[in-house]
């Protein structure tokens, strides 16, 4: 596997590995949640029930899982907006053939890493809910929150949100600072460099191609 993409999958195992966090106890900052906020911890309260009652069946079952993290998040993120970030001026020059296959791709690569979290994550963790900071418009907010692990310090996650038709969306993750979407630009501007919109796209594919055959050889999951 490229280093790029282990670096990125990294960060985005540690992202989804926190995201879980949030669903084992809360401890909030304000009287009262407010909407982004609440989904955020709907997500996580979805994911963490899952895991509590369903830990035998999602060590036997990838699709399963797979699946779930596909109905549970999909809905709540903006990957139209999270691939346009990504690949920044790429994505500009990118034709709409392109675009679409980087965009389900990418999508496959982040539901499929986000999955592994359900296998990897282990601790006793809390979450604090910080007051949301919105932009002029109250369009776009960004709701920040501390993970508060047993005898560490605490870890700051800030989730990027807009409101799109009505729907509060995430595009965009940080952790102590690194960003989701800095770290994968980064990572695919150089790809793209050396090899390519078309380059790109056919190593994600490759990739998860891979993932799907050594997970469930005999499945087909999309």
């Amino acid at each position: 596997m490229q280093s790029w993409l282990k670096s990125a999958g990294s960060f985005l195992l540690t992202v989804a590995g926190l995201v879980l966090v949030a669903g084992m106890s809360s401890v909030v900052a304000e009287e009262k949640l407010a909407e982004p906020q609440l989904i955020i911890q709907d997500i996580s309260g979805r994911l963490m029930e899952i895991l509590e009652n369903e830990r035998e069946r999602l060590k036997a079952d990838p699709a399963y899982v797979h699946q779930l993290a596909k109905e549970v998040l999909l809905p709540h993120v903006d990957f139209a907006k999270v691939s346009s970030l990504v690949l920044g001026k790429s994505w500009r020059g990118a034709t709409n053939t392109q675009k679409t296959e980087f965009s389900e791709q990418f999508q496959r690569l982040l539901v499929r890493t986000y999955s592994t979290a359900f296998h990897e994550f282990i601790g006793n963790w809390e979450i604090r809910y910080l007051p949301v900071r919105k932009n002029k418009t109250g369009d776009k907010v960004l709701v920040r929150t501390q993970v508060l692990r047993s005898g560490g310090k605490p870890v700051e996650v800030v989730y990027r949100m807009h409101l799109k038709d009505g729907n509060w969306l995430a595009y965009d993750v940080q952790i102590e600072g690194f960003s989701l979407v800095t770290n994968y630009r980064g990572s695919f501007a150089k790809e793209i460099r050396q090899a390519g919109m078309d380059g790109l796209i056919k190593k994600i594919t490759e990739l998860n191609d891979r993932r799907v055959k050594k997970i469930a050889p005999k499945q087909e999951i999309s």
